[in-house]
């Protein structure tokens, strides 16, 4: 995916810079421990659990959602592993993610200004949540501190792809400890989100309406790119199966694989090779499926710098 040509779609206000770049991915898991465990095979330091409190509609209390998270941290984005707090007692729309399949059911992207997101998406007929709060404990060197944070999910109704939305960090000091960031597996930022789906079109017109930025073509992928880098790739089935060969792909539309830069991939490749995972290669960049990741696959690229 390293040509690119210049062809460009999709509507939206181009000029508005309200959303910078994709957030974080969450994934719902049955198994905590157990993806945890795999995820610290693969080289990645993860947080503690983090239980999860917030309303579901403006103006309600907040309350405790009865979920929680464990995070893959970057200098300005994560993975999050979200499962119930009491798998005895599981979480409503954990349940509800689960239902439908292990993996990724969330892209959150990173805004300022979540105000704005929500007058503009309305304005262009999309329809939203409003703003509404969220929090959670976390712990940091000086004790356990109330992350908290403004979201707005896009037309939750019509995005059968996962729960799209927009958050702002309020306390942002407290998601992104530097003890938390340096990875052993040299992985630097979650760079690609790839979403699947078998009308390319309208999902580039409807994201292009929701980033307020139009799509560009990459060697035949229609990338929706940001300005520290990460990218929302939508491409359609056939087009997973060869960049994500051999891993088990959700019915489209679905969130099927996310990308993680790194300095050492030839260390990676070590990795994956004593862990005996297996593991394709394509366009020098390490493919790990799904079925191997808690539903989610895993791509590992060289940085560039």
């Amino acid at each position: 995916m390293g040509d690119t040509n210049a062809m460009h779609f999709g509507a939206g206000n181009a000029g508005s810079d309200d959303i910078d770049h994709v957030n974080h991915v969450g994934m719902a898991v049955r198994d905590l421990k157990a993806i945890a465990t795999r995820f610290e095979e693969l080289g990645f330091i993860l947080t503690p659990f983090s239980p999860h409190s917030g309303a579901w509609k403006p103006g309600d209390k907040v309350q405790s959602l009865a979920s929680g998270n464990r995070c893959i941290m970057f200098g300005d984005n994560y993975l999050e592993i979200l499962a119930s707090e009491n798998p005895a007692a599981p979480a409503p729309r954990i349940s509800n993610f689960l239902n439908r399949h292990q993996g990724a059911h969330i892209i959150c992207f990173n805004t300022e200004k979540p105000e704005q997101v929500d007058q503009r998406l309305r304005a262009n007929g999309v329809s939203t949540s409003g703003v509404i709060p969220l929090q959670r404990e976390i712990d940091t060197p000086d004790g356990v501190k109330t992350a908290k944070f403004q979201r707005v999910q896009f037309a939750p109704n019509e995005s059968p792809e996962g729960y799209i939305q927009a958050a702002r960090h309020l306390t942002p000091e407290y998601i992104y400890q530097p003890r938390y960031t340096a990875h052993p597996n040299g992985s630097e930022m979650l760079r690609d989100t790839y979403l699947v789906t078998d009308d390319v079109e309208r999902f580039a017109d409807k994201y292009a309406r929701y980033l307020s930025r139009p799509a560009r073509q990459e060697n035949g992928v229609t990338v929706f790119e940001f300005r520290e880098g990460s990218r929302l790739l939508l491409i359609t089935s056939e087009q997973a199966r060869k960049l994500l060969p051999g891993s088990l792909i959700p019915p489209p539309p679905c969130i099927a694989a996310v990308s993680f830069v790194t300095r050492d991939l030839q260390g990676q490749r070590e990795r994956l090779g004593r862990l005996a995972l297996p593991f394709a290669e394509v366009d020098g960049r390490l493919v790990l499926p799904a079925e191997e990741t808690g539903g989610l696959a895993f791509v590992f690229e060289q940085s560039r710098g």
